[in-house]
């Protein structure tokens, strides 16, 4: 710290002394007070003011000095605020509990950042794993294809039954990698998605007909009562769709069936989303939406990772949707999606 900067960063307090100075010296000279005395006052008044300053202006150097030795000799310096040295100056105090409660703020949310990306890292390598079946599942059917049959006729339905385990295979390499790609995009929603009319039966459709091989392989019944139209992104809406009757049909019961229906109430228009399937026990519905849970279903499921319901949560919570699920366990399970409706809307 330079002595000029000094200086000037005391001006209004020297500004000060000097008008109380005068006046004083004014006051002293009208009262009759002999000039030499009043001279001796300023004298003695500068000096004890020059006094004052040098030792001020010692003691912030000081402080400032070894501020700034710690900040250069710490590879941590977002820990100043701890490692600062005492000051009983009151402005020196507030200004370390400043930063005290500013770099706790950032260590938490490095804390946070860092959280994300183990987790996120850890959701990759198992999604490799996940992703590796299909891919073995469909290089061995190639293998097997190799091998010609030994009459034209047994060779054709031979050839047809294993493009359509292919297709099988590869629509769920699509869905996990669809499943990675939503969920990184899931921070910036705004950047990716468009809000206008979508008819809710036609994005049913669309993501029935995603996953149709998946459906008729495993003898799955849907039915489709929609006729509402909603204001949401129909791209990201066909994805959560999808999620979620990726989820009825791991969790099927013997006879399985998904029914989809809609209700309107004055500001809400609600899209149920119902199965016959194995239910969701008491205890674990409250965190179906947590990051990673898979309950005890998922546990006895090898493939279940516990991101489909908490990526569907997520989205839902970004474009205004609320997802709500009712289940009992053995009975089956309803998923609620309600999809808000403006005044204005309702009066158009």
């Amino acid at each position: 710290m330079k002595p000029s900067a000094f200086i000037r960063d005391k001006c209004l307090l020297l500004l000060l002394h000097f008008v109380c100075m005068s006046i004083l010296s004014a006051f002293l000279h009208i009262t009759g007070y002999p000039d030499a005395n009043i001279a001796l006052i300023r004298i003695f008044w500068l000096i004890i003011l020059g006094v004052w300053l040098l030792f001020t202006f010692l003691q912030r150097r000081k402080f400032f000095r070894e501020a700034f030795r710690i900040l250069e000799n710490t590879n941590e310096r977002f820990l100043l605020g701890e490692l600062l040295p005492d000051s009983f100056y009151l402005e020196d105090k507030l200004y370390r509990e400043m930063l005290r409660l500013s770099n706790k703020s950032v260590i938490e949310k490095i804390r946070l950042l860092e959280d994300a990306q183990k987790e996120y890292r850890e959701y990759l390598e198992s999604w490799v794993h996940e992703i590796k079946t299909p891919v073995s599942v469909i290089d061995l059917l190639c293998e097997n294809a190799k091998t010609p049959a030994k009459d034209s006729i047994t060779a054709l339905p031979s050839i047809k039954e294993t493009l359509r385990s292919i297709r099988l295979e590869n629509r769920k390499i699509e869905n996990s990698v669809d499943l990675v790609l939503y969920h990184a995009r899931s921070e910036d929603v705004y950047k990716d998605y468009l809000i206008r009319e979508t008819d809710l039966q036609e994005a049913l459709y669309e993501a029935l007909e995603k996953e149709r091989l998946l459906l008729i392989q495993n003898h799955i019944r849907a039915e489709v009562s929609c006729h509402e139209k909603v204001y949401t992104d129909k791209k990201w809406i066909v994805f959560i769709i999808n999620q979620l009757i990726l989820n009825s049909v791991k969790y099927r019961s013997q006879a399985p069936i998904i029914r989809f229906y809609t209700k309107k109430w004055e500001d809400t228009i609600v899209l149920t989303i119902e199965d016959n399937g194995t239910g969701i026990l008491p205890e674990d519905l409250p965190r179906i939406f947590e990051k990673g849970f898979t309950g005890s279903n998922g546990r006895d499921h090898e493939k279940a990772t516990g991101m489909g319901l908490y990526l569907c949560k997520k989205l839902c919570d970004r474009l205004g949707i609320t997802l709500a699920v009712q289940s009992e366990y053995g009975e089956g399970t309803k998923i609620l999606l309600a999809f808000p409706v403006s005044s204005y809307i309702v009066r158009v």
